[in-house]
């Protein structure tokens, strides 16, 4: 098998590729082929590959040093990690959209909508390579927000493309929280899954053979102090732990009221279950009068805040990098989470099965044709697939639960419509997309939101849209 990873510079994939090597992808030969446009951070990374446990069982050839066009020759899987645009041009969007209320993320949001703008061209722009050069390969995007950039490239080319979630494995921490109160891993669950990404739902699971939805309501029921069971390990931080008592509270609470088994707690996903509850406290910028998109005082706060990120960078960047040229690196230390194993890590999983290696269940984004029963077979879903030595197969006979139905198919709705505006470059359907988003999009903070973030974004997304304000009163 030869894996290219686009974006192969982030430290993230680290964990990715040690959960590969240790999962007989490579039991017959293969390449790892690692391309950045920041070709020394590709370089760091092939190094700090080359040192992990992993490597010193399995050695691959590992290439860095690589045009696009030779990193995807002949590759059997491209995965792509990116941020469209960068972190400042996400920080201003997500301040101006503060100003009028509304949440923020790089996926389910409005934010998160003109993330997708930026990234589709990106996304189209790899798969059109890959029919040049690795036609019959799968594409992962990793890149928020994952449904609308893989529905874009399924619309627009050949390539089989799918949407990928680092929460793919939270259930496996989550759900043991809960059932026995450790912060472990646990990987022997099964389960069937259909949703929208950062916001699906087991409608079928197992764990150690028990049934996972009586598990969790018996424990819930039987044992009332059970959240405050939950002993987490000392590298977390009093705001992590904070978090995740909260996501793991609205996944029984989800339970209870909705009668519906949350896949994986992401927060901008649950929380449009609980929209005012997420928004109670949140910080708002001033709102000044458009066309200015921040105040004074937020400018700054924007210009300290990318510095300070940037700094952060940098220095992770040189931590590596020393890591790179040391025999005393810390594997497996929790306090640095970058340099750990990934159980349950989705792409590993999907090289897994296509290598024939053993058969997988991945919960992964996709045109739905037909697989969730109940939602529109065009809409692009987050739902299990099968992967094997065959490809990937859709599984049918899913049904998202009714509790949370509403609130699926309008965010699925948004997202389909997205993606389509994206590959038309269509204001008219960007304008669609926007009113089908669940959350105020009838409003006039949103409509007049929608219009500073247009202005924001037309130095990086395609002038076409820039006339979208047109289409609506304020």
């Amino acid at each position: 098998m030869i894996l290219t990873l686009i974006g192969g510079g982030a430290h993230r994939l680290l964990g990715t590729v040690r959960s590969a090597l240790s999962s007989n992808a490579f039991m017959d030969g293969g390449e790892i082929r690692l391309y950045d446009l920041d070709a020394h951070r590709a370089e760091v990374m092939a190094e700090m590959i080359k040192k992990s446990p992993e490597y010193q069982i399995s050695p691959v050839p590992v290439l860095w040093d690589l045009t696009l066009e030779k990193a995807l020759e002949g590759a059997d899987l491209v995965s792509v990690t990116l941020l469209a645009g960068g972190r400042r041009q996400l920080q201003l969007e997500s301040m101006i959209t503060s100003q009028y209320g509304f949440m923020s993320s790089d996926n389910i949001s409005y934010t998160g909508a003109f993330l997708a703008l930026r990234g589709i061209p990106i996304a189209l722009n790899v798969a059109r390579n890959m029919e040049k050069y690795c036609p019959d390969a799968v594409m992962l995007d990793f890149a928020n927000p994952v449904a609308v950039l893989s529905a874009a490239v399924r619309m627009a080319t050949k390539i089989k493309c799918y949407g990928i979630c680092e929460g793919h494995m939270n259930h496996g921490w989550d759900y043991n929280r809960i059932l026995t109160g450790e912060d472990a891993f646990d990987p022997d669950y099964d389960v069937l899954v259909a949703g929208v990404n950062h916001m699906s739902f087991i409608v079928d699971g197992t764990i150690h053979g028990r049934n996972l939805k009586q598990a969790v309501l018996e424990r819930i029921r039987s044992c009332p102090d059970w959240l405050d069971r939950i002993a987490f390990t000392e590298e977390k931080s009093p705001g992590q732990i904070a978090s995740m008592r909260g996501g793991i509270k609205r996944i029984a609470d989800i339970l209870t009221r909705h009668d519906a088994l949350l896949f994986s707690t992401e927060g901008d996903g649950l929380s449009h279950l609980y929209y005012e509850d997420a928004m109670r406290g949140s910080a708002k910028c001033d709102r000044p009068d458009y066309p200015a998109l921040l105040s004074p005082k937020d400018m700054e706060k924007l210009d300290r805040d990318c510095e300070a990120d940037k700094a952060g960078r940098a220095k992770n960047d040189t931590i590596f990098e020393i890591w790179s040229s040391s025999d005393d690196i810390p594997w497996d230390d929790p306090f640095h989470h970058e340099l750990c194993y990934a159980p349950g890590d989705v792409t590993a999983k999907i090289l897994q099965g296509l290598a024939g290696a053993g058969d997988v269940t991945v919960a992964i984004s996709d045109i739905n044709c037909g697989s969730v029963e109940n939602l529109d077979p065009s809409l692009v879903l987050e739902y299990s697939h099968r992967v094997s030595k065959k490809g990937i197969e859709r599984i049918g006979g899913l049904k998202v639960p009714i509790g949370v139905y509403g609130m699926t198919a309008s965010i699925a709705a948004h997202q389909t419509l997205l993606a389509r505006a994206g590959v038309e470059e269509d204001p008219a359907l960007l304008y669609a997309a926007l009113r089908a988003y669940p959350i105020g999009s009838d409003t006039r903070n949103a409509h007049e939101l929608w219009k500073k973030l247009i202005l924001a974004s037309k130095d990086c997304i395609s002038p076409s849209f820039q006339s979208m304000p047109d289409l609506y009163e304020i």
